[in-house]
């Protein structure tokens, strides 16, 4: 299995926090406008009620400063002003206009142009801030001169202050809230998804019992559902290669269920094929049960399976009460024809261990058989029905080689004998004729006389018997 990618990625931000700086993004760009609004139209309807408050206040003041203004009563005049702007706390300034000349009173900086404002009898406004309103003087509707009062604006000042402040206490609040519920509900939809990753993550390493819990019907509880759904197929697809891996060659089972492919190329290579068959197995069968019988192989095939993996080898058929078996491949092993043999005499002490008799009190004993040679690796059979294995002239030499030998020996020519290494003796046989084969072969059977292989060997006999009681 595929180790995960160690490329670096970006630091982790967690979709709880995206959503959560979205949503306070957001909200405080809503209320935002939503005050900057609020505000304009309280100033507006501030301005109209101060529009309303100042004809009042000007016209009174107006017609207070007439009959002064008519009798050029300077003094009268300033005491009306001053009285004015003491009276009135939004009034800051007053400049009045008569034919004597301009009379100031309070805060009259940048006070507006009279020779240049289009000043009637009614109430104008001449300024927006510190706002001005004007108005002529008129007596018996003749203009006796100019009035002009300046309002202050502290008063919008600190309502706008006032406002604004409660509406960012409230606005402060309300995203608090928001973000809080936001946290909590991503939180929430996050969690589901944090344990699908997790879940993912097990089965990439091969854990397909990562099940999700489903709650709700929702997204969420449907991606649960498919992804619980795609363990049950995965752990299908498991047991059924698991299951063919039984059956069939494991190199095939596994490419069909990696690739979805079960073409593989047909190919030559030097292999070591061991075969082994039961010593006098008709008359061990005759009289027996059916049950009987299979259960005897079966006891034997399941160690000797063991063993033939321990050193490196598949087993590629059952052939009623032989074995076949093929080393160098599917795996490469440059050592094949050794593992192969030090496999035979171990299958060879195994029976051994079994001690299982027959009914004439004689051991139950196998004739082991190998050979190394080139052979043809491919997909044998008709279209619907193919068994991948390996055919050719070793193989029919190593069916052969099993034959000549005594129970519980394994047989092979000199030719392959000679590529097993040091720790191994050769028991010649002599030139045999075998069938199948023109010429006559030099055959033997192999004995190990090394500490290391016997310990070997053990092991592989101790393992085998451990695993399948």
């Amino acid at each position: 299995m595929s180790e995960p990618s160690t490329i670096s990625s970006p630091p982790r931000f967690p979709l709880r926090w995206r959503w959560t700086i979205m949503m306070g993004i957001a909200m405080s760009m809503a209320l935002g406008i939503l005050t900057w609004l609020i505000l304009h139209i309280e100033h507006d309807a501030w301005l109209e009620s101060q529009q309303q408050q100042a004809s009042q206040l000007v016209e009174r003041l107006a017609q207070s400063l007439k009959l002064p203004v008519l009798t050029h009563s300077k003094p009268e005049i300033d005491v009306a002003a001053r009285s004015f702007i003491q009276s009135v706390t939004s009034v800051r300034g007053i400049l009045v206009q008569s034919p004597e000349g301009v009379q100031s009173f309070g805060d009259t900086d940048d006070a507006p142009d009279f020779s240049t404002a289009a000043i009637t009898t009614d109430l104008l406004q001449l300024g927006e801030n510190d706002s001005w309103f004007a108005k002529r003087l008129a007596y018996n509707k003749t203009n006796i001169g100019v009035l002009a009062v300046r309002f202050s604006s502290q008063a919008w000042e600190d309502l706008s202050n006032a406002l604004l402040m409660r509406m960012v206490s409230l606005a402060g609040l309300v995203v608090f809230s928001a973000l809080f519920l936001t946290y909590w509900v991503a939180g929430r939809m996050s969690k589901p998804l944090e344990q699908i990753a997790r879940a993912a993550s097990r089965v990439g390493h091969g854990d397909y019992d990562a099940e999700l819990p489903v709650h709700g019907n929702d997204e969420i509880s449907d991606a649960a559902e498919q992804f619980n759904f795609m363990l049950q197929e995965l752990r299908h697809k498991e047991e059924m290669r698991q299951e063919f891996g039984r059956y069939l060659n494991p190199n095939l089972v596994s490419k069909v269920f990696r690739d979805d492919n079960a073409s593989v190329e047909n190919h030559r290579q030097d292999v070591t094929v061991l075969f082994a068959d039961m010593v006098s197995f008709t008359a061990f069968s005759e009289g027996r049960d059916p049950e009987a019988i299979v259960d005897v192989l079966n006891r034997h095939f399941e160690v000797f399976h063991y063993v033939i993996d321990y050193f490196g080898g598949h087993v590629d058929k059952y052939i009623g009460d032989a074995v076949m078996a093929v080393f160098n491949h599917p795996h490469d092993d440059p050592h094949h024809a050794r593992h192969a043999a030090m496999a035979g005499l171990a299958m060879a002490a195994t029976c051994r261990r079994l001690g299982l008799l027959r009914d004439d009190g004689e051991p139950i004993a196998f004739r082991i058989g190998i050979n190394a040679g080139e052979v043809i690796v491919g997909n044998i059979g008709a279209k619907k029905r193919l068994e991948y294995t390996v055919i050719g002239d070793a193989v029919n030499r190593a069916s052969r080689m099993g034959g000549i030998g005594q129970g519980n020996e394994v047989a092979l020519p000199e030719s392959t004998f000679t590529q097993l290494g040091d720790g191994f003796v050769f028991a010649k046989m002599g030139d045999i004729k075998v069938k199948g084969v023109s010429e006559a072969m030099s055959c033997g059977t192999v004995r190990v006389m090394n500490a290391a292989c016997e310990e070997e060997i053990a092991r592989a006999v101790a393992l085998a018997f451990d695993l399948t009681s």
